[in-house]
């Protein structure tokens, strides 16, 4: 949450009038809409408050951004690191763990189970494409039914592991396991790419807020 604060004094005669909130549609790691593919920023809802004195005003402003949040419909990095330089030395990176949260669906449940492609720290060629395959299983009783796993660590720069921002989850009954897969295209410059993605619900909401985000890491060499 972003709050700006700011104060001013205008004429006696100013007014000022409070603005409706606005909703934004955009693409990032943060505001992201329910449709695959697509993002969203969140609402900016803008408060103004006047006090007026004699032959002076004080106009204060918070703007607030609701971006996302543990438990929204938004996404939000766990782990600073994602942002950090990173080497092969690093790998595994170790994820720490989110605030304690229930499921977004009461009854909800997802357990992972392997990785079928890529383990961590695989060695992969600069400016190859290759698949990585997950594979998680439905441990509640909610069916999984437009689920997809939404990537953290956007935008995507040039120097990362390069992916679809939302990869689709098969429809999957309470008791089954589904294997997840999207292709990735690694960069020519080598290093450590750590991706993070969280499983959002069909309306875009974050499934597992307590949950630590999915991932794969690989290292990447000179071909």
């Amino acid at each position: 949450m972003d709050v700006d604060i700011t104060s001013q004094a205008p004429s006696p005669t100013a007014v000022s009038v409070p603005m409706p909130p606005e909703e934004v549609a955009d693409d990032g790691q943060s505001g992201l809409a329910a449709s695959r593919g697509r993002f969203r920023v969140g609402r900016l809802g803008t408060l103004a408050a006047v006090v007026v004195g004699v032959g002076a005003a004080i106009v204060v402003a918070v703007a607030v951004t609701r971006g996302p949040g543990v438990g929204g419909d938004g996404l939000k990095p766990v782990d600073s690191r994602s942002k950090a330089a990173l080497s092969p030395a690093d790998c595994p990176v170790r994820a720490t763990n989110p605030p304690p949260a229930p499921p977004t669906h009461k009854g909800d449940a997802a357990a992972f189970i392997a990785d079928i492609t890529l383990p961590d720290c695989t060695r992969v060629g600069g400016g190859t494409t290759v698949t990585k395959v997950w594979r998680l299983k439905n441990a509640g009783k909610v069916p999984w039914e437009g689920y997809s796993l939404r990537r953290l660590d956007v935008p995507q720069q040039a120097d990362q592991c390069q992916t679809i921002s939302d990869v689709p989850i098969d429809d999957t009954r309470p008791g089954k396991m589904v294997d997840i897969r999207t292709q990735i295209t690694t960069p020519k410059k080598p290093g450590l790419c750590y991706v993070r993605f969280k499983m959002v619900d069909a309306s875009g909401k974050v499934a597992f807020p307590g949950n630590r985000p999915v991932n794969f890491q690989v290292i990447v060499e000179e071909r």
